[in-house]
């Protein structure tokens, strides 16, 4: 799963997330002012102009400290009966035709059906249901504005803060009922898609016996199913499991006096891994330290790559490691990309091996060897005893908390084995499994985001509504989200440019850029600083500021998505939960706010 960032702390990152967001509320309610005091100096004058606005803002502040809430709750019934009158249940059977179908199109024998299920179906809930709230929010009060039946409302003891409360919760109490309904039906179908079984007959089972003919184990493999087979090893008790195929794995035990074989569901599909991760750095193919590791051309250089073959490798270093946490040992879980520079044997992998090691004796463990298998998360359990080569060139085993775990942390070091072929990792790509969730909760957790999702788009829509007509209000709101999205890029951008690291985000400001596609000039090439080039680099420092400071006062739905964790396997961390409530109300309340102010100013009660 792609990680760029670490998810801070929530008690971390909550101060500076208030500071920031007082900040842009302040800019963003100056500016307003500015704006409004100027269209009221052209037509009453400055001094005028001045009041008014004085006058204005404190009757406004008095609306939002007055609200009533069964007015408010009177008004959001009127607009959840209002959403019924436009069908907008439709919605659901349209959902109901996409699960029904869905089958058609999505390959079961992909390389990971569960992520495909699961991304399919949680991209389509959550645009079905933040679109269908976004088109009720835009057209909805400008509607009734244009045919004057607000009137009968606003003539009653009604306040506009509360019209514009009433419809936020009106329209977003229908979207949670239209999300539950298309959440359960969801994981219902994602659950029934993926479930399947294997079957293996007796005479396919061969008996593994040591060389003075005791029974250690058998081998086997199972029936072709869904695009797939797996092998698997039992012990001499006729217990063990598959080979992971398709991001997943079966129990296997022969029963009945070892006359018939069991094989139990997929395990490792449909999962909500917890894990422990731990810090990256480099070495290069002379064993030295190395800032980074090696950029074999992509564009995106999320991952780095180690050479094959050399003394490159890769260490990460995990903190907090006790032998009461990870009592059977360390459950590493591994996912590692291959770049060949030569074709090879496609179907065989790329050989490696993976060491633990002490980070301040330096003492190691023998090599583990495994191969990469792309796309699919590999697992490796380190146990309590290891071995370890002697200086005489001997092996004697040694405890893994005693001998290679000092002062909680611990080092695992990766390297490729192959000349000529490299191994591309990132920080998040290797980490201990620290326990797992359950799906069915975690699955919950990404549809709670979906919700705060639509929760942003509907008071996006009914705020810009209050002065925009329906067809303009959702434009602005769909040109909002489209800025949003950009939103994370603009800020790495901001940050490549201020600390001079071309590898946060490659290609420089909106001058760099132009310069490289005038000349054709690659974004992973570097520049030579010449004059010219200082220049261009001041000049972008100067325009993404403003773009920087721009961008945050824009809600990324993108940081609301959990989907990734959900359809990679990954348990959604309460932190993140916690981060996106408080975003989702700050730009909730920011919207509910201006709304309110903006549907003030129409006087709609005398038009």
């Amino acid at each position: 799963m792609v990680l760029e960032q670490e998810i801070p702390a929530f008690a971390t990152w909550i101060g500076p997330a208030i500071l920031w967001f007082l900040f842009a509320a302040s800019l963003l309610a100056v500016a307003a002012a500015a704006v409004t005091w100027l269209v009221q100096s052209v037509l009453y004058g400055p001094l005028t102009a001045g009041d008014r606005v004085y006058r204005g803002t404190l009757s406004g502040l008095g609306d939002l400290l007055s609200l009533s809430p069964r007015r408010v709750w009177a008004l959001a019934r009127l607009a959840m009966q209002e959403s019924l009158r436009r069908n907008v249940l439709v919605v659901l059977a349209l959902f109901g035709g996409i699960v029904l179908f869905a089958g058609w199109f999505l390959d079961p024998e992909s390389v990971n059906p569960g992520r495909l299920y699961l991304g399919f179906i949680l991209g389509a809930t959550n645009l079905l249901a933040s679109l269908v709230v976004l088109v009720l929010a835009v057209f909805s009060l400008p509607a009734d504005i244009k045919a004057k039946s607000i009137q009968t409302v606003t003539t009653k003891p009604v306040r506009p803060a509360e019209i514009v409360a009433g419809r936020m919760i009106g329209f977003a109490a229908v979207g949670t009922a239209i999300l539950v309904v298309m959440g359960i039906a969801g994981w219902a179908f994602v659950v029934r898609s993926v479930d399947h079984g294997h079957v293996a007959e007796i005479a396919d089972i061969v008996e593994i016996r040591s060389e003075d003919g005791v029974l250690t184990g058998y081998e086997g493999r199972t029936s072709l199913d869904r695009g797939h087979r797996h092998r698997f090893s039992l012990n001499a008790d006729g217990l063990g499991f598959t080979d992971f195929e398709q991001g997943h794995r079966h129990a296997v035990s022969l029963t009945d006096g070892g006359n018939q074989v069991v094989i139990g569901g997929p395990e490792g599909m449909l999962e909500a891994r917890r894990p422990l991760r731990g810090t990256l750095r480099f070495l290069d193919r002379e064993g030295k330290p190395s800032v980074k590791g090696i950029n074999v051309g992509a564009e995106w250089s999320y991952r780095q790559y180690i050479e094959g073959g050399t003394l490159a490798a890769a260490v990460w270093t995990f903190s907090g490691i006790t032998e009461e946490q990870f009592p059977d040992g360390l459950p590493l879980e591994m996912l590692v990309r291959v770049f060949r520079t030569y074709k090879g044997e496609i179907e065989k992998g790329i050989a490696g091996s993976v060491r633990v090691r002490n980070p301040q004796t330096l003492m190691q463990s023998d090599p583990f060897y495994f191969t990469a298998k792309e796309f699919t998360i590999d697992s490796l359990l380190i146990p309590t005893t290891v071995n370890t080569t002697t200086t005489d060139g001997g092996t004697r085993q040694i405890d893994l908390y005693e001998s290679l775990v000092a002062d909680g942390q611990v080092e695992i070091v990766l390297q490729c084995l192959e000349p000529a072929q490299y191994y591309g990792v990132a920080q998040a790509d290797f980490y201990l499994r620290a326990g797992s969730g359950s799906f069915a909760f975690n699955y919950a957790k990404c549809c709670i985001g979906i919700w705060m999702t639509m929760l942003v788009v509907t008071a996006m829509g009914v705020g810009l509504s209050t002065f925009l007509a329906g067809p303009i209000a959702l434009l602005a709101s769909l040109m909002v989200i489209l800025i949003g999205q950009f939103r994370e890029f603009v800020e790495r951008l901001f940050a490549s440019q201020i600390t001079g690291d071309a590898t946060i985000a490659p290609g420089g400001g909106p001058i760099e850029s132009l310069y490289r596609i005038a000349t054709q000039m690659s974004i992973t090439v570097d520049l030579e600083q010449t004059p010219v080039v200082t220049a261009m680099k001041t000049i972008d420092t100067f325009l993404l500021a403003p773009m920087r400071l721009g961008a945050g006062l824009f809600p990324s739905l993108s940081s609301l998505d959990t989907s990734n964790f959900v359809a990679s396997g990954f348990d959604i961390p309460a932190d993140l939960v916690a981060q996106q409530a408080v975003q989702t109300a700050g730009y909730v309340l920011v919207m509910f706010v201006l709304g309110a102010f903006f549907l003030r100013s129409r006087e709609v009660a005398s038009s």
